[in-house]
């Protein structure tokens, strides 16, 4: 079962996404602001991360650039209202698989984690 860390500043947001993920089979951990999902990282990374643009404390670009000077890699799908170019490709540079638009459709948050969860599953055939 793959963690899944969801960064959101709002509640219905991380209860909405909560259900989503949950419902695909996944594992459901929840940060408020970047700040504490840096720390939940840091303490325990998590194989995908969602990640809101627009939070209080620490936005989503100062995460992403956080993983990156710390040279933490993990996939991340964006959830934001409003995805300008300059900040679709400052994300892009640091990393991000993924945007989804907000109000963030059950159908395409489940097709942008089975492609994330598809693409890292080896490929290799064990020995007989």
């Amino acid at each position: 079962m793959s963690r899944v860390l969801i960064t959101d500043d709002s509640l219905l947001q991380r209860k909405t996404l909560s259900a989503i993920v949950a419902e695909a089979g996944h594992q459901v951990e929840t940060a408020c602001n970047g700040q504490e999902a840096l720390e939940k990282i840091q303490a325990n990374p998590p194989d995908c991360l969602l990640l809101d643009m627009l939070m209080p404390i620490m936005d989503g670009v100062q995460v992403l650039e956080q993983l990156e000077s710390r040279g933490v890699k993990l996939p991340v799908i964006v959830l934001t209202a409003d995805v300008q170019e300059w900040l679709k490709d400052r994300c892009l540079e640091l990393g991000v698989q993924a945007f989804l638009n907000k109000p963030v459709k059950q159908d395409q948050l489940r097709q942008a984690l089975n492609k994330i969860f598809s693409d890292s599953v080896s490929t290799t055939v064990p020995c007989s």
